[in-house]
């Protein structure tokens, strides 16, 4: 009996035995493979490691890999000075090499992503299959922009495989380090916005050799007739505006007589334009119309923009008038006067809001204008005629009234102020409409009387009523239809329930639950399977 219960429990923890390899079998399918290669495999570098060039002229440079051992797919970034070598594809060309495409067919993408002056570039094999060896993983050739030198950052390098798995360990990547063998050539000036008189102070410091050797001249060009100036650190006096910017070049020559230059723009101007006047209406939703046409006591919100196109900070005051007489313009009406500070070669942006109220006013066609004033020896540099900027505004004092203004019938519409004896013309929401008397006519002072029937009866709410006399005067009111529907009856009785409507489509199929979740699900179900059986195996011994 004993012996019985021995054979049972070696049955049992066979089972148990084949559930936990099986078990770990599953496991191994689930999870992605990773291939751990040698640490002195997947060597991927830049070749050359040394190159050199010089502004103008292009050079190519080969990502290569070393000992790889069954690589499906391969990403790498490559960082670079883009003030040396520029930034755009092209003239940078990426081309694939052929350690994969060698095997099989292939997909590349190169990604640029100029905010970091990198380039991810990669490429895989669309088949299963892989790579193993050395080779030529990307060509890229570049193009010299500026004298200088950088290190060519290879950097975030992967491997696949087949699988899809990450290769490791991936070495360290080699870079490659470029130079020129012509001189960097910069500098800097204060102040930074210079008046006819000051002294600029030339800083040539940051230049340097990138070869190794040493800036033994410098030669300044200050684009004013003067002599050029020498040396690394030079003072300079401009005497006179200019609406061109005066464009300084530098020269420097280095220890083996390589040159290379570096140029530079100082404006000294100053200039007031008056760019833009903009009428509108007081409410900001209505800014985007002109308005050039209203009746006396409408308010207008006033929008002016100048723009400084000097090289220097300006405070100004600009003026606003309001004329009907433009012989001379300023005598009537003061409508405001703003003081406002505009920066170099920059606009006034909301600087210069202001309001017109018309309330009281004649009416007339009245000239609006703005008016910036000098700034010191704008005379002498830009001039002052643009400065001044003006636009028409016709003010109306005609006006009508409806008595009654609310109804549904009739209405008798009077205006005053009307071109005398002229044909006065009604619309009733843009359409003209008939009247009594027919034809309607104003009399000697320009005044009338009229009565029109309500065209839209069915349409109660407010529609604008529009007296237009030959010269174009008009004037508007409002007329308010009242709503001549009685009130909503009872409810009546709810009908029979209708018969059942067919059988509708069945409706698609809802989303498959994510993978992440169904493999959560069997590692959990192995994991309990394999703590119930070492349990079991506990408790047989």
């Amino acid at each position: 009996m004993e012996g019985q219960q021995d054979n049972e429990v070696e049955r049992m923890k066979k089972k148990i035995l084949y559930l936990i390899l099986f078990s770990l079998l599953i496991i191994g399918l689930v999870f992605p493979r990773v291939t751990v290669a040698s640490p002195d495999d997947n060597v991927v570098s830049v070749e050359p490691a040394i190159v050199t060039a010089n502004p103008g002229e292009t050079f190519t440079l080969d990502i290569t890999i070393t000992n790889a051992t069954g690589v499906n797919a391969w990403e790498i970034k490559l960082r670079w000075s883009i003030a040396v070598l520029g930034f755009s594809f092209p003239p940078i060309n990426v081309t694939e090499g052929t350690f994969l495409s060698d095997v099989g067919t292939t997909q590349m993408y190169v990604t640029p992503i100029q905010m970091l002056e990198t380039a991810q570039i990669g490429a895989l094999l669309t088949e299963n299959l892989t790579a193993s060896g050395d080779g030529t993983l990307v060509t890229i050739d570049f193009l010299v922009v500026d004298a200088g030198n950088c290190t060519l950052d290879l950097y975030d390098v992967k491997l696949f495989d087949a699988a899809g798995g990450a290769i490791t360990p991936v070495a360290e990547p080699v870079d490659s380090y470029f130079y020129t063998t012509k001189p960097f050539a910069s500098f800097t000036r204060t102040p930074a916005a210079p008046l006819p008189g000051d002294i600029v102070t030339f800083n040539a410091s940051a230049c340097f050799d990138p070869d190794g050797g040493s800036i033994t001249a410098y030669s300044w060009d200050f684009d004013d007739g003067t002599p050029a100036g020498t040396g690394m650190i030079v003072n300079h006096t401009y005497t006179a505006y200019r609406s061109d910017p005066y464009v300084v070049n530098l020269t420097v020559t280095d220890d083996e007589a390589d040159t290379w230059y570096r140029t530079g723009e100082v404006l000294i101007w100053r200039d007031i334009v008056m760019f833009d006047l903009w009428p509108t209406d007081y409410d900001p939703g209505l800014w985007e119309e002109v308005i050039t046409e209203a009746q006396a006591g409408y308010v207008f919100q006033i929008i002016g923009t100048a723009v400084n196109q000097g090289s220097v900070s300006e405070t100004l005051n600009v003026t606003y008038y309001a004329d009907l007489d433009t012989a001379v313009i300023g005598d009537e009406i003061t409508v405001d006067v703003i003081e406002v500070t505009i920066a170099a070669d920059a606009g006034s942006g909301w600087g210069l809001l202001s309001v017109w109220n018309t309330t009281g006013l004649s009416k007339g066609v009245y000239r609006f204008t703005a008016v910036a004033d000098a700034v010191p020896d704008e005379a002498l540099a830009g001039g002052t005629e643009n400065n001044v900027l003006f636009i028409d505004i016709t003010i109306l004092t005609t006006k009508i009234s409806l008595v009654p203004d609310t109804g549904f019938a009739t209405t008798t519409i009077a205006g005053f102020d009307f071109e005398p004896d002229s044909t006065i013309t009604i619309t009733w929401d843009g359409t003209p409409v008939p009247t009594l008397p027919s034809p309607l006519t104003s009399d000697s002072i320009g005044n009338f009387t009229a009565i029109i029937s309500v065209p839209t009866q069915t349409v109660p709410g407010a529609h604008t009523v529009r007296a237009t006399d030959e010269e174009g005067n008009w004037a508007e009111a409002t007329f308010t239809v009242v709503n001549m529907t009685g009130p909503e009856g009872p409810a009546g009785a709810a009908g029979a329930t209708g018969p059942a409507g067919a059988t509708g489509p069945q409706g698609e199929a809802g989303e498959a639950a994510p993978t992440e979740y169904l493999w959560a699900s069997i590692i959990l179900a192995i994991v309990a399977i394999l703590i119930a059986g070492y349990g079991i195996l506990r408790k047989s011994t």
